[in-house]
């Protein structure tokens, strides 16, 4: 089979697309053929091996299978031994983070835990662009609680692979919903249903004097007594944390903050495959309250410029790569 390999960590230079072993399934796996994967800011940091220290826990020197990929989305082939609930022609999403990251190939071996049956009404390919990014997003909003209709929802750093899912989500429960990232990302916000967008080089949301009732930050690039001043009285403020540093901030320091101003600061503590996850936004994207936004789609043989297209900032919502 073709799959997308890597020996060592760096750029998409390091990338190429080979004849492996098609793998078998052991105990408690399934083979799953892939259908459609996309590519998410996570898969750069996976193959440039950053943030440093974070090597020991998914390999020294490359990745732990030399696989690259995390959004899955397919069809059982086989299962192995002791494997029940799941059969051949099951169609099945999930996220590899914790799994090889090595959905970019034409068939992966997957520990049935990881995987969820896709619901009817969803194709592969819209499946294919959530695992990851979608459901970083809907964990990322819950530690505020329920987003209520005509709260105001302030989402920095909206124009990414997480942004739009968030926006639709807060959308979806009646916010009125600004974005905050780059200019050349406004049009994929405001696709994405922004009511408002902001451009992070022209204005210091920090120092705007404009207050929010939910924050979702995913840019991280300010600590909790810069961002306590987005929030209202009341307001919740959310993080998904890119940095060590910042995540321990954030779980230390903000509580206290937030005490103090009358406000709830805090980071989530993300996991990947939670089922109830999938089953919300599997319900979601069924009903056409969220629709990904795809910027591009690529063949197995064209991984490695799709990774290109995605390293050098031009694409504007999810790359698909589909075998």
């Amino acid at each position: 089979m073709r799959a997308l390999q890597r020996e060592r960590y760096g750029g998409p230079e390091v990338l190429a697309v080979r004849e492996v072993a098609t793998p078998r399934p052991g105990p408690g796996q399934a083979l799953v053929r892939v259908r459609a994967s996309s590519l998410n800011t996570a898969d750069l940091d996976l193959l440039y091996g950053r943030p440093r220290i974070a090597r020991i826990g998914y390999g020294l020197r490359r990745g732990q299978s030399g696989g690259m990929g995390l959004d899955l989305a397919g069809e059982v082939v086989e299962v192995g031994e002791g494997v029940t609930g799941l059969r051949p022609g099951d169609r099945v999403w999930a996220d590899l983070f914790d799994q090889g990251h090595a959905a970019l190939a034409e068939y992966v071996c997957v520990s049935v835990v990881a995987l969820h049956p896709i619901p009817d009404g969803v194709s592969v390919a819209d499946a294919a662009t959530v695992p990851h990014s979608g459901l970083l997003a809907l964990q990322g909003l819950k530690p505020a609680g329920p987003i209520r209709a005509g709260e105001r929802v302030l989402i920095n750093g909206a124009g990414g692979c997480v942004g739009p899912f968030a926006i639709q989500l807060a959308k979806a429960r009646g916010a009125h919903v600004t974005g905050v990232d780059e200019s050349a990302k406004f049009d994929l916000m405001r696709t994405a249903g922004a009511d408002e967008v902001v451009d992070y080089a022209a204005v210091d949301i920090t120092r705007w004097g404009r207050r929010f009732d939910v924050v979702l930050d995913i840019a991280d690039t300010r600590g909790p007594l810069a961002m306590r001043r987005c929030l209202a009285p009341g307001g919740r403020y959310s993080l998904i944390a890119r940095r060590l540093g910042s995540f321990a901030s954030y779980v230390l320091f903000a509580p206290l903050v937030g005490r103090l101003t009358g406000t709830r600061m805090g980071t989530m503590f993300w996991k990947p495959n939670p089922a109830e996850y999938l089953a919300e936004f599997g319900t979601l994207l069924a009903s056409g309250a969220v629709r990904p936004i795809v910027d591009s789609t690529w063949s197995l043989e064209n991984a490695v410029t799709a990774f290109e297209h995605l390293d050098a900032g031009r694409a504007r919502g999810k790359v698909l790569v589909v075998p």
